[in-house]
């Protein structure tokens, strides 16, 4: 490259990288603590009276919205299939027209085709909500799981917790969609909180993510890495009883029909976009929103699942189970996911739990952008095209990877933490002519 050139590249690049710089410290001189605690206050408020509007719209034609929407959305299909395994009939659950059949008269109105993609084992753990009335069992549903989420918040960041627990829009995506965002959240969640004094019981309450495995082929992973081997023993053979247990209560045929739908759903949902694609945030989405060929996208998402994974378990096995380690491990759950949707992100609110003391002032932005992704996702998706949300973590995720690096950069240059995050070195620009 010339001389002129070069010059003109490196000083288009600077100014750029100034101009990024610029404007990512006025946003974060914005987005001060009281400020964002201020927001949080008002969501807090509002967001409970949003959520009962949504509800009572869900009234109209019996339990529905007269349309196509029950009430509870999606946790329609976590009761129904409760209800059906303890009353003998689990064979209904993988039929869609049979199962779509008893849901319409449990609702007593019209509904959209909604479907049952989650594995056997799942029933045994949803099983006690199927005891109770509708209604009764989606506010056990929805305040058991807040409450489990919101006190391993509570361990982690006694100070901030409440608000940390509840002012996420990601609460309010899960509630209305009546989905498990705050049940899974709360098992990644305790389940590392238990990692250090209790290895055995963490690894057996983390094997509970085998009801959604597209989440949790990197937690394995990682605890190899961190070299947690009673954990990983723990949850491989729990895992392993409640596939059995499944099996022994419902048999073999049930698994070949949840084997039969998921994959007949993977094309339809996953690939080919019916229903809440808009929704989702991972990769693979993200490229077929570019109309790119379904073997290109796999291949996308092979590959940030690659570098997601990399990143992730050499922090594991650089520093083990230390706070950084478990967010950047729950961000990568999110981003190495090929199935992940809005309500999946109540987990970042643990994430800014663990990480909050490194990242401080400086990381004010990317957290929030992370918080609000579940908020923004779905409606740029649908306004441009393409699935935004994929970018939305990476900020954070790779902000929280720099700091532990530097972390453990000033620990073997022994240099106190504390001192490379309140005085990081200046930034000096060299010409590349001199």
């Amino acid at each position: 490259m010339a001389a002129p050139a070069r010059n003109y590249f490196y000083t288009t690049a600077g100014y750029g990288g100034l101009m990024s710089r610029s404007f990512a410290h006025s946003l974060n001189l914005w987005l001060d603590m009281p400020r964002i605690r201020r927001i949080a206050v008002i969501w807090c408020l509002v967001a409970p009276i949003l959520l009962v509007i949504y509800l009572a719209m869900q009234r109209q034609v019996g339990l529905t919205d007269g349309n196509d929407r029950p009430f509870g959305e999606d946790f329609l299909n976590f009761w129904s299939a409760a209800r059906l395994a303890i009353s003998g009939r689990a064979t209904l659950i993988y039929d869609l027209r049979l199962f779509h059949d008893f849901q319409q008269a449990v609702v007593g109105g019209p509904i959209d085709l909604y479907h049952y993609s989650y594995p056997p084992v799942m029933l045994l753990l949803t099983a006690p909500i199927g005891l109770l009335p509708y209604e009764a069992g989606w506010l056990v549903w929805q305040v058991g799981g807040w409450l489990a989420f919101a006190l391993a918040v509570r361990r982690i960041a006694p100070s901030n917790w409440f608000l940390l627990a509840l002012a996420p829009p990601a609460i309010l995506i899960n509630a209305i969609g009546g989905q498990n965002g705050c049940w899974i959240a709360a098992v990644l969640g305790w389940g590392l909180i238990l990692l250090e004094r209790r290895p055995m019981l963490a690894g057996a309450i983390l094997a509970l993510l085998v009801v959604k495995p597209q989440l949790a082929w990197l937690v394995p992973l990682a605890l190899l890495a961190g070299r947690e081997y009673r954990a990983v023993a723990a949850l491989c053979l729990t895992a392993v009883l409640l596939i059995m247990l499944s099996l022994v209560i419902f048999g073999i045929d049930l698994w070949l029909a949840y084997a039969a739908q998921g994959a007949m759903l993977k094309t339809v949902i996953l690939e080919n976009g019916w229903g809440t694609w808009h929704r989702m945030i991972s990769a693979f989405v993200l490229v077929r929103h570019l109309d790119a060929a379904v073997a290109v996208a796999y291949a996308a998402q092979v590959l940030v699942s690659a570098v997601v994974a990399w990143l992730v378990l050499a922090r594991w096995r650089t520093d083990g189970a230390t706070p950084t380690s478990f967010a950047m491990l729950l961000l990568g759950v999110l981003l190495g996911s090929i199935y992940v949707s809005d309500y999946d992100c109540v987990s970042v609110a643990l994430v800014l739990a663990w990480a909050w003391p490194v990242l401080r002032a400086d990381g004010l932005w990317r957290s929030a952008l992370a918080v609000l992704t579940p908020l923004l996702a779905a409606p740029l998706a649908v306004a441009s095209g393409v699935a935004l949300g994929a970018f939305m973590l990476w900020p954070l995720f790779l902000s929280i990877r720099r700091k532990a690096v530097a972390n453990r950069a000033c620990q073997a240059s022994m240099l106190r933490p504390s001192e490379a995050f309140t005085n990081p070195p200046s930034t000096v620009i060299v010409s590349p002519t001199t």
